[in-house]
């Protein structure tokens, strides 16, 4: 079950870049000592793996609040682009690496799915930054039954998280996603997003909320602008 559903999100993986859909978000951030920064509303275009993968629709922002760049990003990556989801699990030891649990049933999107939990296993090795940052998350996942794809998932850190820069302490995470309404290629989902983020000159903590939806293929797309429209 769980290589059939590692194989789905690899196939979502690969469907993305020829695909573009709609974000719309709530943001909201606070400082160092809880108190709220900002608030921000935006509806956006997304276009994974695109030189410019957000594109805003409409913002509203209150206060101070960093909203996803909109910027250009030129930034090939390309061998990591090119690795799969399968031979990541295979580098870091996935399945050695974390105790999985068969935790009964529930219906997620009116359909059957099974729920399975994670946790990391101790004394793993930790070879690099990705391996220590997966020996800090657990969390609880569901697989729909009739298709083997990832229906609804939840993650939180276990523990502070020292980043690559030495002063830098990812101090809380948390994810949450559910596919409400399925669709050809995603459909309607919900996606939130909690982090905290602390150093020596800053603290940040941001919760993101948003509703995904309108999955379509970037052709389609372009084909429907490039029809003349009539004038009556």
């Amino acid at each position: 079950m769980l290589e059939g559903a590692l194989q789905q999100a690899e196939t979502l993986r690969k469907q993305l870049p020829n695909v573009e859909y709609e974000a719309k978000m709530l943001v909201q951030e606070w400082d160092g000592r809880g108190r709220l920064r900002g608030t921000a509303r935006a509806h956006a275009i997304m276009r994974p793996g695109d030189t410019r993968p957000v594109r805003f629709i409409s913002r509203e922002i209150e206060g101070k609040v960093r909203l996803p760049s909109d910027k250009e990003d030129r930034d090939d990556d390309s061998d990591e682009k090119k690795r799969t989801l399968q031979e990541f699990a295979r580098e870091h030891h996935i399945p050695e690496r974390y105790e999985v649990v068969a935790a009964g049933t529930g219906s997620i999107s009116g359909k059957p799915a099974r729920r399975i939990t994670f946790k990391p296993r101790p004394n793993q090795p930790r070879k690099n930054t990705a391996d220590r940052f997966l020996d800090t998350i657990s969390g609880t996942a569901w697989i729909a039954e009739a298709d083997n794809k990832l229906v609804k998932f939840e993650m939180r850190l276990r523990r502070p998280f020292q980043l690559l820069w030495i002063f830098a302490v990812l101090k809380e995470l948390s994810i949450e996603y559910e596919l409400i309404t399925p669709g050809e290629i995603l459909g309607h989902a919900k996606l939130k997003v909690l982090f905290s983020l602390h150093t020596p000159i800053y603290s940040i903590r941001q919760l993101h909320d948003v509703d995904l939806s309108n999955f379509r293929r970037r052709d389609a797309v372009a084909a429907l602008n490039a029809k003349p429209r009539s004038h009556d």
